[in-house]
């Protein structure tokens, strides 16, 4: 909120209390302490936040009073509602690719397609890796004197050829994108798992999530167990009253792998906290290698200064104050603008109020360039109405973010993707910017569609929208 404004925005979030549903294990009063704590905890959260953007406290509200604010809640017999604000990402993918951009900005180097196939070993000490250019097939070394083990999901497995593992066991956790409309706030409720679910608000539609079951064992190749999607359809319709949600409903299955802690009776649960792994100390030493796990989007920032900060006293270096947290990301500072190559420009009269109004909340400060790139012949079509996405993003995500896939553009750099597939008419359309602008020939045309088609896989392609033209 403090230097991204333009990518986040408040949302209420209600959860039922009391009643056949709230269970006991969150009362009324339960809450109010916890929502106390969290005032006194975090008395500077709007501090240098703008007035939009403040998060007020939350709080415990009577049925009445709940029912007057939010009326869709009647379906709920609960006694009483928590209600409190938090922050969700406008683009979740933008937001990550400004950290990038802010990077690179900075003198850092970024290697887009790039894979870490294993760790460089002199003696006992990393240093660097062995990498492939995934799409050349390009080998290559890259030196390092410390390498910090960032891959996710993949933690362990870039340790293995070294005999080594953080040992850090990982869930699979699965959130439903549908095709059902959803009030303005986030709502949750309880499965008969034990889980609390939220069903958010995702670009006019409902998604459920997130769900968390067992191990993650075929997570690194993408692929999901139908059997999991059927269950969680089970839990979701159990947990919110009101909703039926059919297969038939899915879109789109977001899936990832995340680390977990190992309770007393053997069960895994949401790891939460970061930990980081210093390969320096303990058994089976590897100097020069730092393994980062556990760690979460809305933390990641500050894991990152400590594990830079952690770096800099591993090579004795003086410490560097860390800027992160008061630095405006790209886009976020509107007194400042971008630049890029004039010849791009065309005139801005093509473009509409509500493709600059569109343009401006996808791109911030940086808006008038992608703007002016519209301005040219035939780079102002919408592509699609809902969400609105036209040629010109496509065009510039090719040439300025580092797009090379269609994959890259129809679920990364824009919305396109965003709750479905955008069906073969929007895609191949797309498909057919990106080859005028990269010279694709017919067949890897065709790989990329299907390429885009296998990456729905779990969920049917979408109808074509009625004003996607």
């Amino acid at each position: 909120a403090r230097i991204a404004p333009h990518a986040v925005r408040p949302m209420p979030f209600v959860l039922p209390l009391g009643g056949r549903r709230g269970g006991t294990r969150r009362g009324p009063l339960a809450m109010r302490l916890g929502f106390a704590l969290d005032a006194l905890v975090a008395l500077d959260r709007n501090r240098d936040v703008p007035p939009s953007l403040r998060i007020p406290s939350g709080q415990v509200l009577s049925r009445t009073r709940a029912l007057e604010r939010f009326p869709m809640l009647t379906v709920h017999d609960a006694s009483a509602f928590a209600c409190w604000y938090d922050y969700v990402t406008v683009d979740a993918d933008r937001l990550t690719l400004s950290w990038a951009f802010l990077a690179a900005s900075n003198a850092a180097t970024l290697a887009n397609y790039v894979q870490a196939t294993s760790l460089i070993l002199d003696q006992r000490r990393i240093t660097g890796v062995a990498a492939t250019d995934v799409l050349t097939g390009r080998s290559l070394e890259i030196a390092a004197h410390m390498t910090v083990n960032a891959t996710g999901g993949s933690l362990d497995t870039l340790l293995e050829p070294a005999r080594t593992a953080t040992r850090t066991p990982m869930l699979l956790t699965l959130n439903l994108v549908t095709a059902l409309p959803v009030g303005p706030m986030a709502l949750g409720g309880y499965a008969p798992s034990g889980q609390t679910l939220f069903m958010v608000p995702w670009f006019g539609k409902a998604l459920f999530g997130t769900w968390e079951i067992g191990r993650a064992g075929s997570i690194e190749r993408g692929l999901v167990d139908e059997a999991h999607v059927t269950t969680l359809l089970a839990e979701v319709n159990a947990a919110f009253p009101g909703r039926t949600v059919t297969r038939g409903d899915v879109t789109l299955i977001h899936r990832g792998a995340v680390p977990a802690a190992q309770d007393r009776r053997g069960q895994l649960r949401l790891e939460g906290q970061q930990a980081v792994h210093d390969h320096g100390f303990g058994g089976n030493l590897l100097h020069g290698l730092l393994s980062v796990a556990g760690t979460k989007y809305t933390t990641a920032r500050s894991t990152a200064e400590y594990v830079v900060d952690h770096v800099f006293q591993k090579l004795g270096r003086p410490l560097v104050r860390s800027k992160t947290a008061v630095t405006f990301l790209p886009g976020s500072h509107f007194g400042t603008r971008a630049r890029s190559d004039p010849r791009e420009y065309g005139p801005l009269e093509r473009v509409t109020p509500d493709i600059r109004a569109h343009l401006i909340a996808t791109y911030g400060s940086s808006h008038e360039l992608v703007e002016r790139l519209a301005g040219r012949p035939h780079m102002s079509e919408p592509l699609s109405r809902d969400p609105l996405v036209i040629a010109a993003q496509v065009v510039w995500a090719v040439r300025h973010e580092m797009a090379v896939t269609l994959v890259d553009v129809v679920r990364r750099r824009t919305l396109l993707g965003a709750t479905a597939h955008p069906g073969p008419h929007i895609a191949g359309r797309v498909a057919q910017l990106i080859a005028t602008e990269v010279g694709w020939t017919p067949e890897r045309v065709r790989a990329e569609l299907d390429s885009l088609t296998r990456a729905y896989d779990h969920a049917p392609p979408a109808a074509e929208p009625a004003t996607g033209s």
